[in-house]
């Protein structure tokens, strides 16, 4: 087994715990001992705020570097459709399907 593939199933691995354990920890505990609601909110922002640092990490390069326009324009017009088909439907899978779409198509327009 190559270094590769073993990195990529431990990342594997550590995330799919990161996920399960908590839910699974709070399956056991009795209703009353459950987290606030302010907690509960905090916890709940927590998603969207390492997205939100994910994207920025991966634009990052684009803002700094700014050599093909046309990718900058493409990762403007997919993130403009998935704001857009999110505030329209409800679920996280539709609009980053649309923005992937829009994303590959204007990139295949401009042969990128």
């Amino acid at each position: 087994m190559s270094e590769l593939t073993l990195i990529i199933i431990l990342a594997g691995a550590g995330t799919f715990l990161l996920r399960f354990l908590p839910i699974w920890q709070a399956r056991r505990r009795p209703a009353a001992t459950r987290t606030s609601g302010r907690v509960q909110a905090f916890l709940q922002g927590i998603g969207p705020a390492a997205m939100t640092a994910l994207l920025v990490v991966s634009l990052w390069p684009l803002m700094v570097h700014n050599e093909h326009i046309g990718q900058t324009l493409a990762t403007i017009a997919a993130l403009t459709i998935i704001y857009a088909v999110k505030r329209w439907f409800s679920g996280i899978a539709l609009p980053t399907l649309a923005g992937a779409l829009c994303y590959g198509i204007f990139m295949h327009l401009l042969g990128g």
